[in-house]
Parts: structure tokens; C-alpha cells; sequence
């Protein structure tokens, strides 16, 4: 059996993590994946637009002092933070919350953008889509349009898919030289 595939990012993560690195996650949501990157990191910057969300990363974080919270758009990351070594996207909507409240394709691409320019040699995003539902489809679509046309010279970029599961949830990887 398969792990489930936010562990299987969490696994890609891993490989080349070092304890000094600097983590952001663009998307907190209840806060796992900011939990796995303290845990690993050396400080986490974590994102979220939705205040429920933060609240339960933050009382799931209670006892963390390597991370800080941010109640806004992962867009304006680089207000808080120049250079990073690791980041994760875990696209979609908060499950506890309104699901009507998504990830926005233009945004992450705008987002991943920056991001990759501000991302250290040899640091790495993890994005996992979730084209199981119109604007994750549509967001999936965006994004690996966007990062497709990375150039080869300064990225690798390859995808984790099951393919014989129609609209499963995937990983995107981006490693820069």
C-alpha cells in the first residue's frame, strides 16, 4: 500500500534536508506540514489566509519557538524572508474550513515565481495539486504550465503521479541547482 501522498512529499523533503536549513510553507492549513519542517529545520515561515486555520497550526505548534505564524498571502513571503532553502505548497482548500475557499492558480504561479528566485542552490519546493475538484484542476493545470518552461540550466522540475487514478492528488518537485 502506498503512503498517502502528503507523506511521500514530506519524504521528498527529506532528502538533502539539513538541520540549519530555512522552511517556509506557503499554505499552513492546520499545520501539519509546518510541524514536519520544525521538526527538521532550523526556522519555518508559515502561511495561511484563513484564521481558523492558523489558530489550529498554532495550538497544534503551541510549544515550537522555530516558527512564525502569518495571517495572509503566501504571495508576500518575500516581505518576511529574502532566501529559503525549503518550501511546500499543499494546494486546495482547508478541510476543517469552506471549501469554496481555494488556493488560487494565478496566485501560486505568481508566487512560485518569486519563490524560485529566492530559493538557495540546491534548495527545493515541494507543490502537491489536487486536481480532483474544477479549481484544482484548473490550478494543476497552471502550475505545471508555469514550471514546465523552468529553465533546465537553473531547475529540475519532475512530478510523483499515480496514473492509473484519474484526478488524484500529485507532487510537483522543484530542485534548484
Amino acid at each position: 500500500m502506498l503512503k498517502k501522498i502528503v507523506d511521500i512529499a514530506h519524504d521528498m523533503l527529506m532528502i538533502d534536508l539539513k538541520e540549519s536549513d530555512i522552511a517556509i510553507d506557503f499554505t499552513c492549513g492546520s499545520g501539519n506540514d509546518s510541524k514536519f519542517l520544525c521538526d527538521h529545520v532550523k526556522y519555518v515561515y508559515s502561511y495561511d489566509i484563513q484564521e481558523d486555520a492558523l489558530n489550529e497550526a498554532k495550538e497544534l505548534l503551541k510549544d515550537y519557538q522555530n516558527i512564525s505564524f502569518f495571517y495572509k498571502s503566501h504571495y508576500t513571503f518575500d516581505e518576511d524572508v529574502s532566501r529559503f532553502d525549503k518550501g511546500i505548497f499543499n494546494l486546495g482548500y482547508y478541510p476543517k474550513g469552506d471549501k469554496t475557499i481555494t488556493t488560487n492558480g494565478i496566485e501560486v504561479v505568481e508566487t512560485l515565481k518569486k519563490a524560485c528566485e529566492c530559493l538557495n542552490s540546491n534548495g527545493k519546493i515541494i507543490v502537491v495539486c489536487y486536481p480532483g475538484f474544477e479549481a484544482g484542476m484548473n490550478e494543476s493545470i497552471l502550475v505545471e504550465n508555469y514550471l514546465k518552461e523552468l529553465s533546465s540550466k537553473q531547475f529540475d522540475v519532475y512530478s510523483f503521479k499515480l496514473l492509473n487514478r484519474k484526478n488524484a492528488p500529485y507532487i510537483i518537485g522543484i530542485e534548484k541547482h
